[in-house]
């Protein structure tokens, strides 16, 4: 399914993409189903493409404010605007922001002494105590770290599941935003929540131009809006 790469999206907070970020990087985890997921994010600027490594040919990218979905049917590349991939089976796929919309307020955020290596990277284990919906009192264990490349693999991650929250018409609780702020301040790039998301590689140099360019010969399906008006209306 499409938006299972959205996955990545349990990032899903509220931090400014950085305008010289830039890099590769393979996520994984689980979904908001339990099922595991495995990711790859490129991304430069305000440009970002996300991918399931078993399905390259089926993509979203996102090329400033504007999301898409691109897939390959009978041979053919289509392209159809997130926003509408998402009025037609949002109901029907995973929350992009499922890891966090438990997060209803955060109790304590405190770094350990224990550290732990995530992608070549050194990071400081956190542990997360916060109040999920029900207001029942949980934990989990985050890695944060103050290297650059995590902070703005963060960034990247974070602006894509917003936009894809926002499309979805997901409202986040408070202490996800909480969360975000505290990352935001402390210049902190999150590697590991739990077992429910992992950076498994990070490199941070620059893919190249053409990574994020539409594909040439691709078939664009209109605004559906336009052809089926009932479709989804907000």
């Amino acid at each position: 399914m499409m938006l299972r790469i959205a996955a990545t999206a349990l990032l899903s907070l509220s931090l400014p993409l950085l305008a010289h970020a830039a890099g590769t990087a393979r996520l994984a985890g689980l979904d908001d189903r339990g099922q595991p997921f495995s990711a790859s994010v490129e991304y430069a600027g305000n440009n970002l493409r996300a991918a399931s490594p078993q399905s390259p040919n089926n993509y979203l990218l996102a090329r400033g404010d504007k999301i898409y979905a691109v897939s390959r049917v009978n041979g053919q590349q289509v392209v159809m605007e997130a926003a509408d991939l998402m009025r037609m089976a949002g109901g029907l796929m995973p929350s992009p922001t499922a890891a966090l919309e438990q997060v209803s307020a955060i109790v304590s955020l405190q770094p350990t002494t224990r550290s732990e290596t995530v992608a070549g990277l050194g990071g400081t284990v956190y542990v997360l105590t916060y109040e999920d919906g029900r207001r029942q009192r949980r934990t989990e264990e985050l890695v944060l770290a103050s290297a650059p490349a995590a902070s703005e693999l963060t960034a990247a991650a974070l602006k894509l599941g917003r936009s894809l929250a926002s499309l979805s018409g997901t409202l986040l609780p408070p202490g996800a935003d909480d969360l975000a702020r505290r990352l935001q301040a402390d210049r902190l790039g999150l590697l590991r929540f739990g077992d429910r998301f992992r950076v498994e590689t990070l490199d941070d140099r620059a893919p190249p131009p053409s990574r994020f360019e539409m594909p040439g010969g691709s078939f664009q399906i209109p605004d559906l809006r336009g052809l089926l008006p009932g479709l989804g209306g907000r």
